[in-house]
């Protein structure tokens, strides 16, 4: 039998698969995610943030908060990361996209 913990990491999973549909832009490197019930904490990661990069994370975050009923909260960032930088997770998150890119030199 599934953990309640195990389906709703599932749930998060799938949801984010539909919302980042048509929502992934050539400057993001990555979406961390961190789902822990009623919990949903994600880090996009660009190249830079501006407004089009925040517009597009709010967008994201109303498809996944639609996908669940309360108590479920989400918690959103954009954050820039140059691409000299690695993209590193933090604890508790887990890629749900990774943009392949070359080792730096």
């Amino acid at each position: 039998m599934m953990s309640e913990a195990s389906a709703f990491r599932i749930e998060v999973l799938l949801s984010f698969q539909r919302a980042l549909w048509d929502m992934v832009t050539p400057s993001l490197r990555g979406v961390a995610v961190k789902p822990i019930g009623p919990l949903i904490e994600a880090r996009f990661i660009y190249d830079a943030v501006r407004e089009e990069e925040r517009m597009t994370v709010a967008e994201v975050e109303a498809y996944v908060v639609a996908d669940f009923v309360p108590p479920v909260d989400v918690s959103f960032t954009a954050v820039a990361v140059p691409i000299s930088a690695p993209r590193e997770l933090e604890p508790g998150e887990q890629w749900v996209y990774l943009r392949r890119e070359s080792e730096p030199e």
